[in-house]
Parts: structure tokens; sequence; C-alpha cells
């Protein structure tokens, strides 16, 4: 009678074992595709920043408050973020720049020839702060 016990809870043991082997696998199937998905998105990134950091930054935007606060500001590509931004100006001016922000600016509504109705386009501007004593040559166009 031992002996058939034992077996019992051998087969009993096993059985489990099996089912939680095949769960294992499940989940990790999944995490592989998360993984590829993050991995194929930071590629995307890399190369966007890399190739076309001139496509981030479309203008620099000379103002007379940009001038008074010391800050910088760019108009940016509506898609990108703080990160890409701040990638950009050290690829481009060669200057890390200290902290960056981000905002989206709304198109006015406008008239034209007293009758029609329209808006400009919606478009993103960025503020970066740089350390002291470092400068962007905004004026030269460098």
């Amino acid at each position: 009678m031992a002996i058939l016990n034992r077996l019992k809870k051998n087969k009993r043991d096993d059985a489990p074992k099996k089912e939680k082997k095949v769960a294992s696998k499940a989940v990790s199937k999944k995490s592989a595709k998360k993984v590829s998905q993050k991995v194929s998105d930071e590629k995307v990134t890399k190369v966007f920043i890399g190739a076309n950091a001139h496509r981030i930054l479309i203008e620099p935007l000379v103002t007379e408050k940009a001038t008074l606060t010391g800050a910088y500001y760019f108009r940016v590509h509506p898609d990108a973020n703080k990160s890409e931004v701040a990638k950009a100006i050290e690829k481009v001016y060669g200057v890390k720049p200290k902290t960056v922000r981000m905002m989206n600016v709304l198109g006015k509504k406008v008239r034209t020839n007293s009758r029609k109705k329209g808006k400009r386009a919606n478009w993103k501007k960025a503020i970066v702060r740089l350390k002291s004593g470092e400068t962007i040559n905004v004026y030269e166009g460098t």
C-alpha cells in the first residue's frame, strides 16, 4: 500500500509541474513581445534623433521675452518630447541643456478678406535653459 501511495503522489506532483511550465512559457512569450516592442521603439527614436536632429528643431524663436529671460525658445516638431529635443540641441549646437520645458501653442483664429474664417496651425514650443556661461549662437544660424 505504501508503494501505491508513493506512486500516486509522484503522479500528482508531476501533473502540476507540467502545467506550471506551460504557464511560464506563455508568460515568457508575452514578455518577449513587450521587450521586442521596447527595443524597436528605442531604435526608432535613436535613428530619428541622430540622423534628423534638424527636423526636431524647426526654428529658433528670437523674441524680446527670450532675450530677457536668458532662455532659448525653439519651435519644435509636434511629436517631439523633452529628451529628443535635448539630444537634438546637443547634436546641432554642441551644448548640453540644463532643462527643457515644452508647451503646445494653439493656433489663433483669423479672418481673411473680412468674410472667411480660419485658424492657424497648432505648434509646439520648447524652452531650453543652459548652464551658466554656455551660449547658443542663434543669430548666426549655427
